[in-house]
Parts: C-alpha cells; structure tokens; sequence
C-alpha cells in the first residue's frame, strides 16, 4: 500500500519562520524594555506596527504551505535573514562602557559632536527651547542632557558661574587629560546603537584619577570657562563627587 506523505513548501515554511521570529523578537525587547538598548524610543511604534503587518503576512502565507511551487525558489538565499535572527535571540543586548568604539568619537573641543544638529525638523527647534534651572542650579536629566550640552557651548559667557549637577559614567583617558580630569560621560543615541555616541562636559576634580572607569558618578560643581588643547571651552569645576546609581536607561536623546 503506498502512502500519501504530505509535502511542505519549504521555501514558504523559511518565510513564516523568518517572519513570526522577527515579529516576536521585536514585541519580546519592547515588553522586557531592552528595546531602548538598540533604538530610539520614539521607533516602538514603527516596531509595533512592523510586528503586526509581519504576523499577518505570515499567516497569509499558510494557504501555501502545503502547496507545490510552480517554479523552484532558492530556499538558501533566505537564510542570510536567518543568520541575523538567531544572534539576536542568542546575543543580549549590552550597554556600551568606556570600551566601547563610539568613545573614540568623544570630543571636547570648539567643533564638538554635541552640540552640531543637522537640519531641524519644523517640529523641533532646539534653540527656541530654554533650559530650566532649580534653584539656580541646572539639573541635568535624560529629558535635557543634551539641549543643556548644546546650551552652554553656545553660550558659555551666560553659563559661566552657573551651579550644574549631572550623573555619568567615568571615562578618563591618560593621553587626552591631565591627572585631575575626565568626562561623567553618557551615550547619545540619535536614531539606533549604530550612531551611538559619547557626550558630556569635561571635569576637574583632584581626585579624579582614583574614580573607578566606568562606575557611576554623581558630580555637583560650577561651570566655568577653561583652555583645552587651544580651545575656550566650558568645563565644570568640581565641588563633590559621589557615587550614584546607573541609571534605568542610561542613554539619553537629542529629542
């Protein structure tokens, strides 16, 4: 007696897998919140949204399961997509350190990363904004981190003598400061990690060289105007340096 096996398209069958996997991925780092360690948050809708459509054109695709191709596909091509998706699920995702690449993009001097925008959208204008202090003091927060780095580079003179409190991450580097600098550091993300990049101001502070790389600092100090590498630039003299806790996100935003 012979048998009717049932056949599976398995060209269709890689789709359905590749679809529901990256559909799942993406709804999987939005639910436990480690999507703001690969992009912008204001990309969780896009995500959402992706998600949905990916579901749905996955099970559209059931009909064909089971059916015979007219023409033979190239199964093996879809497995580039495949390559990607098992490192995501098999990799977590890692906040960058001091280690990282994109610190080698940190700069402190007059044409700074920090505070360059490219062309504004009509929705946003950051100069129009202005920052808030408490009680003469300006806090800096994940919501302002870097309107208040655009700020006083652009306005050093109205900033100077202005009380500043931050938390950052300790990044020192031996053949870019002296003994008593380094940067609370954090890491700018513009759109995903792909653009991350180190922000903040550069600190003085006489115990600078004993601060742990990459532990979290509180710094309290003043902001003044100092000569670094040749350039005016606004630093912040350090009054008190505690430990602090890392922050739940510890990336902040242009917007």
């Amino acid at each position: 007696m012979r048998r009717n096996w049932i056949r599976i398209n398995g060209n269709t069958a890689i789709k359905i897998v590749l679809l529901l996997g990256y559909a799942a991925f993406y709804l999987i780092i939005i639910y436990t919140g480690s999507v703001n360690q690969y992009v912008h948050p204001r990309i969780i809708p896009y995500m959402i949204f992706a998600s949905i459509v990916m579901t749905i054109i996955a099970l559209l695709l059931f009909k064909e399961l089971f059916y015979e191709p007219q023409r033979k596909n190239k199964s093996f091509s879809l497995l580039f997509f495949l390559v990607p998706l098992v490192m995501a699920f098999a990799l977590p995702a890692q906040t960058f350190d001091s280690n990282a690449r994109a610190m080698e993009g940190l700069e402190l001097t007059d044409d700074t990363q920090i505070y360059q925008v490219e062309e504004e959208s009509p929705e946003v204008n950051y100069y129009e904004r202005v920052l808030e202090l408490q009680d003469d003091v300006l806090v800096m927060d994940n919501a302002n981190f870097y309107l208040a780095l655009m700020e006083v580079y652009e306005k050093i003179d109205q900033y100077e003598g202005t009380k500043v409190e931050l938390v950052g991450f300790v990044f020192r580097d031996s053949e870019l400061f002296a003994e008593n600098e380094f940067v609370p550091a954090r890491f700018l993300m513009t759109c995903c990690v792909a653009d991350m990049v180190p922000v903040g101001f550069l600190c003085r502070y006489e115990g600078a060289n004993e601060l742990p790389i990459d532990s979290w600092v509180k710094v309290t100090g003043v902001i003044v105007k100092a000569q670094y590498q040749g350039n005016e630039i606004p630093i912040i003299q350090a009054e008190q340096i505690e430990s602090a806790e890392k922050p739940q996100n510890d990336y902040v935003y242009p917007y």
